[in-house]
């Protein structure tokens, strides 16, 4: 039988504090709201097999774009649920700079059900933060989102493959020029990582050095495939 307190606390608590959208503060149940949720530009077909940029649905492009044919990446394959952008960017930025921890649910079955890995993926790795920034945020938040797609996909999440060993500056304060020598070495492998296939897990996809220096260790380190997988994707 409900506790007849408790009731009577929760229903004053809603009325103090009624749900409200994470996002633009509506009044309703879900974490997103239906309108939020529409603004999302979810990223189809066609687009590059390997880096996942979109292509022109209207031109006949070649199956890699043009930075992927003259220069291959390291991973095999990148994928994000939807373009960085409008009530995408923000849901984003509460999560990761406002510390809005209900965002991650949504954001991770977001890319749960918008991504089809393209091979067989063995587990799940949130690119990690350096200890002193984990300690300073509270959370990673790609550990959080890579807990959620692992829930919805059936898969396990091995955070301790992969460890942040420098502390860098924080990627969005340099030019993109900088970016892949700022993490050049940043990343140590921990765990057994020989011939499985790998899902690296983050929020955005800005310039992809992040990603691609977590994906040069892994396969380093002996990881058969790598797949990095995004919420979003800065076009």
């Amino acid at each position: 039988m409900a506790n007849p307190v408790a009731m009577v606390l929760e229903g004053i608590l809603s009325l103090l504090f009624p749900p409200r959208c994470e996002v633009c503060g509506t009044l309703q149940e879900a974490v997103i709201c239906a309108s939020c949720a529409a603004d999302f530009i979810p990223i189809t077909e066609p687009f590059c097999r390997q880096c996942g940029l979109p292509f022109d649905p209207l031109a006949h492009a070649l199956p890699e774009c043009a930075v992927c044919r003259s220069e291959p990446p390291v991973y095999d394959a990148a994928r994000a649920a939807g373009v960085y952008g409008g009530q995408l960017r923000r849901a984003i930025h509460l999560l990761k700079y406002d510390g809005v921890r209900a965002l991650a649910a949504p954001l991770g079955d977001f890319i749960a059900a918008q991504v089809e890995p393209p091979f067989p993926v063995d587990c799940l790795c949130p690119v990690p933060l350096h200890p002193s920034r984990l300690a300073l945020r509270g959370f990673n938040q790609s550990l959080l989102l890579a807990e959620e797609i692992g829930n919805r996909w059936g898969m396990s999440v091995q955070a301790e493959l992969l460890q942040r060993t420098q502390n860098t500056t924080p990627q969005m304060e340099l030019p993109a020029a900088e970016r892949e020598r700022n993490v050049r070495g940043a990343f140590t492998v921990f765990g057994d990582v020989r011939g499985r296939s790998i899902a690296l897990v983050d929020d955005v996809y800005t310039t992809g050095c992040t990603l691609r220096e977590c994906a040069r260790m892994l396969k380093r380190a002996g990881a058969e495939r790598v797949l990095a997988l995004t919420v979003a994707r800065a076009i």
